[in-house]
């Protein structure tokens, strides 16, 4: 009876997780009024980095749908909002939690106004103004409820945003994989090519599960602790800026090839090298972005101090801040390089590979799933722990 109570918040947090994604499905399923899917609308959209940027990013803009706008503002927004609470411009990070949700939530609405205006009048979704204000006011509450739906997941679920953008990953990423794998059948010995991308796969899987865990153990003295005390850890993660590049960089790292259809075939900005280029010192620059947003050196040296806590050899405040900060740039560069280079292939797939776009994005599919796995299970680990400790108290 005592291990049932303490496993069924477990239990409650999962069944309200299912039900957000059955919901979700069935509003991806409900179409658009008004709103059709032209020859031209799909060339456009299907496996270009708008479609990448979408399934990444919690919208689903191949299939019209009441929730095609989807996570897209909310990753614009808590963006924005993380921005401003680390250059602490305008004061912002002095203000009071419940200031700065509801100033994400109006950040939210605004961005999903723009983002179905410009969705519903640049993509011509219908010719009647009429029917042009009712798609956006569609789009922007299912937008809206999408969201919603992610608060309460993040409040009373497991796994917050990730189990719609999860979903996205799946319905976008296996129909192109399997239109691939149609393509690669003429090829002669295809056979060979899909097992080594199977094995690839999965070592890939198996590499980035053990880099997304592997750290360098920061060692620090605390002088209200005996002189015989081992030293304590802070693990610096080596990838931890990997998760938030690929949630919420994808919209930046899209720009190079959007704005390339406002220019000329000739101009450098529909050249693909000039692309890739871009979008890899834009995924790099992102990542230590979010990596020191996470692990942010001035306000680790300043906790340092405060408890009275140290890095042998190196002085408080300053020089542990700059200390800090040379450590992060050294140790997360591997992971910064292997970041920019798979969303780079990932988002190049279409002009890369053409008809082989769906193996493009496999890597990058591999990965996200990787990381949202691992996040799902260690969340069901912290949730599990009173049971697990009540267990080994019986077991004493």
């Amino acid at each position: 009876m005592e291990n049932e109570v303490q496993i069924k918040p477990l239990l409650k947090r999962l069944f309200i997780t299912a039900l957000i994604i059955m919901v979700y499905v069935l509003g991806t399923h409900m179409p658009l009024p008004f709103a059709d899917i032209t020859k031209g609308y799909t060339e456009f959209i299907k496996d270009t980095p708008i479609s990448i940027m979408g399934m990444m990013s919690g919208a689903d803009f191949l299939r019209l749908s009441i929730f095609s706008i989807g996570l897209n503002p909310m990753m614009i927004a808590m963006m924005l909002i993380q921005l401003l609470m680390m250059t602490k411009a305008f004061g912002f990070d002095a203000l009071p939690t419940q200031q700065i949700e509801i100033i994400q939530q109006v950040m939210i609405l605004v961005f999903a106004i723009l983002q179905s205006t410009v969705f519903t009048l640049g993509l011509h979704l219908t010719a009647h103004p009429y029917e042009n204000f009712i798609v956006i006011v569609v789009l922007v509450a299912g937008s809206m409820l999408v969201n919603w739906m992610s608060v309460m997941n993040i409040k009373f679920g497991i796994g917050g945003t990730m189990p719609i953008i999860l979903i996205n990953i799946l319905t976008r990423s296996v129909p192109s994989l399997i239109t691939a794998i149609q393509n690669i059948m003429d090829v002669p010995h295809f056979s060979i090519y899909i097992i080594v991308m199977i094995v690839v796969t999965l070592l890939l899987i198996i590499f980035w599960n053990a880099f997304s865990h592997a750290y360098y153990p920061l060692k620090t003295i605390n002088t209200a602790l005996d002189s015989y005390s081992d030293p304590i850890i802070i693990p610096l993660g080596l990838n931890m800026g990997a998760m938030m590049t690929y949630m919420m960089g994808m919209a930046i790292l899209s720009l190079p090839t959007l704005l390339a259809a406002y220019f000329s075939a000739n101009s450098i900005f529909n050249n693909v090298l000039f692309q890739a280029i871009v979008s890899t010192i834009l995924a790099f620059a992102l990542f230590y972005f979010f990596t020191f947003m996470q692990f942010n050196p001035k306000e680790q040296a300043k906790s340092l101090r405060n408890s009275g806590a140290y890095i042998l050899g190196i002085r408080p405040n300053l020089p542990t801040q700059k200390y800090i900060r040379k450590l992060l740039w050294i140790i997360t560069f591997p992971g910064a390089c292997l970041t920019a280079i798979q969303l780079t292939f990932g988002l190049m797939g279409m002009q890369l590979l053409g008809d082989y776009a769906g193996f493009a994005i496999l890597p990058m599919n591999a990965v996200m799933v990787t990381m949202f796995m691992n996040n799902f299970k260690d969340q069901i680990t912290i949730l599990l722990f009173p049971h697990k400790y009540n267990k080994l108290q019986k077991e004493v």
